[in-house]
């Protein structure tokens, strides 16, 4: 049932009634300001005390090639109704990935380049929550890729993957983690885990109740990237040091596709992980759990139900009220794509029917957005899109959208009724 209310705000409701429901708003335009150029691959965070406050980055491609690109961080104060844009100091490689602290304080990591500076991956950290942000960037160190930052309270974790080399000086792939006590103001010497001679990609960060740091790996193919692994694999390893010491790698999964958006990982509040992928050969996104830590995981549940189209970029979320929330690209009719959403309520064993966010289709190639869509990455909106649960339990979803013929955000709000 679609209607539309007097304050314009669409709702589509997969169910009345008793029964559960899920309830989207209208889409919007979020990247009203700026110059009107490709943005893709974006993630959103949210304050853990002020459902008002909202952080995504982004992805702005420059040039018609795709090379020339500025990260960009986009800021509300009033529950994603306005945005402040600032762009950030770093010639831009990519991967933004943004948390905001319990103080509202943010903090932004990014791949990149500054003249002068051996590091390629950077962390800014704005004490206004994102209204501005510093001239010069922490630098991280070099060698990274998918750099990734998490908090709990003041400690904060920039997990990515890493390159090193080995007693015999064997280059080989790591998950690299490094530590803050102070809200991201200072890091210690990140600790770099050689897992195997594979290579493979660190994904879904999150920290337990206690205190206990997880983080999954992803290999996807041996070393020197010349051949794709048969049958990809899913791992975790664990810290209950603040990442100085990590446990052997556990085996989450074998059934995740590796090209279609990396994997993720939530927590709820009693410590079970959901494990989110794409499944074999793009059908469908699939979803596994664990009830003690990641030692041992579910068979993969299926969450939608189209068998004709691809599924791409999911990302998984957790409210306050245990509610799991998951919303993933949908690619039909060659490169055309929707947004859809489903959530569980009894802890990731059932999921509700999948309804569509998007009010419009996408269809991204096109002449405006040549060099990003023709980067393999980007096709579908990058490796991952925007999805948070801000305090007051609803779900915000953020994502790349071509309905005008380049890639610009939208935004949406997304409420689960039991």
């Amino acid at each position: 049932m679609r209607s539309l209310g007097i304050v314009g705000i669409l709702l589509i409701l997969v169910q009345t009634g008793d029964h559960p429901a899920i309830e989207v708003g209208e889409d919007r335009l979020l990247s009203v300001d700026g110059p009107e150029r490709p943005l893709a691959e974006s993630h959103l965070s949210a304050d853990p005390n002020n459902a008002n406050h909202l952080l995504v980055g982004v992805i702005q491609f420059d040039s018609p090639d795709g090379n020339n690109r500025t990260c960009v961080a986009w800021a509300s104060f009033d529950s994603g109704q306005h945005w402040i844009r600032r762009a950030l100091p770093v010639q831009c490689g990519g991967d933004p990935w943004g948390v905001i602290l319990p103080d509202g304080s943010a903090i932004m990591v990014v791949l990149g380049y500054v003249k002068g500076r051996e590091d390629n991956a950077f962390l800014l950290r704005s004490p206004d929550g994102g209204r501005t942000w510093p001239e010069t960037p922490l630098g991280l160190g070099s060698h990274h890729d998918h750099p990734m930052v998490i908090a709990r309270g003041n400690q904060v974790y920039v997990a990515s993957g890493g390159g090193v080399h080995n007693s015999s000086n064997q280059h080989r792939d790591s998950v690299s983690v490094a530590h803050s006590g102070d809200g991201g103001r200072t890091f210690g010497p990140p600790t770099e885990v050689i897992a195997s001679n594979l290579g493979y990609q660190a994904e879904g960060p999150v920290v337990l109740s206690d205190g206990m740091f997880v983080v999954g790996f992803h290999d996807y193919c041996c070393q020197h990237g010349d051949k794709w692994l048969l049958r990809p694999r899913s791992w975790l390893i664990r810290s209950s040091d603040e990442g100085r010491t990590f446990s052997e790698p556990l085996l989450v999964s074998e059934s995740c596709e590796s090209r279609g958006g990396w994997p993720s990982m939530a927590v709820d509040g009693k410590d079970r992980l959901f494990w989110l992928c794409i499944a074999d050969k793009f059908n469908g996104v699939l979803v596994q759990r664990s009830d003690d830590r990641g030692e041992s995981w579910s068979q993969p549940l299926r969450l939608n139900h189209s068998e004709a189209a691809h599924s791409f970029t999911p990302s998984i979320t957790v409210n306050k009220d245990g509610v799991i929330g998951v919303s993933w690209y949908e690619i039909h009719d060659k490169s055309c794509f929707d947004v859809y959403f489903t959530a569980s309520l009894d802890s990731g064993k059932t999921f509700l029917p999948e309804v569509r966010v998007s009010s419009a289709t996408s269809c991204p190639d096109t002449a405006q957005n040549k060099g990003v869509f023709d980067n393999g990455t980007f096709g579908a909106g990058g490796d991952y899109s925007g999805l948070a649960a801000t305090s007051d339990g609803m779900f915000h979803v953020v994502w790349s959208d071509a309905r005008s013929g380049i890639y610009q955000l939208r935004t949406a709000t997304v409420s689960v009724k039991r």
